[in-house]
């Protein structure tokens, strides 16, 4: 009973009582905030908009071409004047921001899976208006939660951090024209002018005014792509986790019916059932797999990057601050996400076992069991590139190689 409950996410007897009748609804009307910002961010798979959002996003990345040119310029320059500081608070910025370019045309080169996955999820909701109610009540909790992590946690908090900087930056420009008697415009991201020495050059007109509008373009792009793309691994990985609880308690519930053909039944329901959560699993491994890679990489390198900006002496800053601890939980969530289907699918197969399966009398259903239990013995597991397999061991081993990069920068 206890691995039972476990397994069913420690729900309540209560938690199951307390809930109200429910009417699932279709992917864009459950996910809301999701679905705002995948199609704001030119990553909501419709396939009628195929040809617009390709367009768009070749449009928007020639317009905001020019800041990353400039940006690089500015590397180039500090690297001859060895000034690493610089280089590296340069490629905190536009490694993120690059990197939601790449997930836009990753976006739309998987859009086929993509859309497979939306619309798994909207023929599975259309199911559970049918189901029993104890079934109902837990994929209710499970999407709860899952619209939970998105719009209470992982959106706000990319929000917050991203939206830091032109914020302060605006705060800090009006206090300063408030107060001070030499007011000074302070920069979201400071960046001298092509060729320029001269640092007071940044606050000249117009270069001042049009990267200012530059940068907070940049941020929202950042914002509304980081929130929905992560945010829709997350959901799908919370999908898969709910298919397993579910199809487990389809087992339990066919195992316990009187009569034999009704258990029969049963069993080749969950056979079918489980047979499409491998499915939505593998899709979620093959649209998500190169993106994974990245940022196990590149998250490596940004947070012992964000480290050595906090730690190098120049200040504290609350902007870089609240980005590290934003780079750190960016990296954890798909490791916990993953790490938790991991989990739940190696249960599986202790949960086919204590099902109940010994009341069956039918030599169908006992012949299928030990081919039930060998499959679910397989455990599921999220990759990158088949190498790194994400769970919470990776992400101890990311913080840790994060720290050693920081250990070989700092001076």
């Amino acid at each position: 009973m206890n691995l039972k409950m476990n397994f069913l996410k420690r729900y309540t007897e209560e938690d199951l009582v307390n809930i109200e009748e429910h009417n699932f609804g279709p992917f864009h009307k459950v996910y809301q905030w999701l679905t705002f910002t995948l199609t704001l961010g030119l990553l909501f798979p419709n396939p009628a908009s195929e040809r617009f959002r390709l367009t768009f996003i070749i449009v928007l990345l020639v317009t905001i071409q020019p800041l990353a040119v400039m940006i690089f310029i500015d590397m180039y320059k500090c690297w001859q004047e060895r000034d690493i500081f610089n280089i590296i608070r340069h490629s905190t910025i536009i490694g993120p921001f690059l990197g939601a370019f790449f997930k836009m045309f990753l976006m739309y080169w998987k859009r086929v899976q993509t859309k497979s996955i939306v619309d798994q999820i909207n023929s599975d909701h259309e199911a559970f208006n049918h189901l029993p109610r104890k079934q109902q009540d837990i994929a209710f909790l499970y999407i709860k939660a899952g619209v939970r992590n998105v719009e209470r946690i992982w959106a706000p908090l990319v929000s917050v951090a991203i939206m830091m900087f032109p914020g302060m930056a605006v705060i800090l420009t009006l206090y300063s024209y408030t107060f001070n008697d030499i007011p000074k415009k302070y920069m979201i991201h400071e960046l001298n002018p092509p060729f320029s020495t001269d640092p007071e050059d940044m606050s000249r007109s117009p270069y001042f005014e049009v990267l200012f509008v530059y940068e907070t373009g940049a941020a929202i792009i950042c914002v509304l792509n980081y929130t929905a793309y992560d945010g829709l691994f997350g959901v799908a990985t919370n999908h898969a986790c709910m298919k397993m609880s579910l199809c487990c308690v389809k087992l339990n519930d066919a195992f316990a019916c009187e009569d034999q053909e009704e258990m029969y039944r049963g069993v080749l329901a969950f056979i079918e059932e489980q047979q499409k959560m491998y499915k939505f699993v593998d899709l979620i491994q093959e649209i998500f797999n190169i993106w994974l890679f990245a940022i196990l990489m590149s998250t490596m390198i940004q947070i012992g990057s964000l480290l050595f900006h906090i730690s190098a002496g120049y200040g504290f800053d609350l902007r870089y601050t609240l980005f590290s601890f934003t780079s750190v939980v960016h990296i954890f969530l798909p490791c916990k996400h993953a790490a938790t289907l991991k989990s739940m699918s190696t249960e599986m197969a202790t949960m086919i076992y204590i099902s109940g399966w010994e009341r069956s009398r039918d030599r169908r259903v006992l012949r299928m069991i030990p081919f039930m239990l060998a499959r679910a013995q397989v455990p599921n597991y999220i990759t990158a590139f088949g190498m790194f397999v994400f769970d919470m061991e990776l992400f101890v081993f990311i913080l840790r190689t994060s720290y050693s990069m920081y250990t070989l920068i700092r001076p």
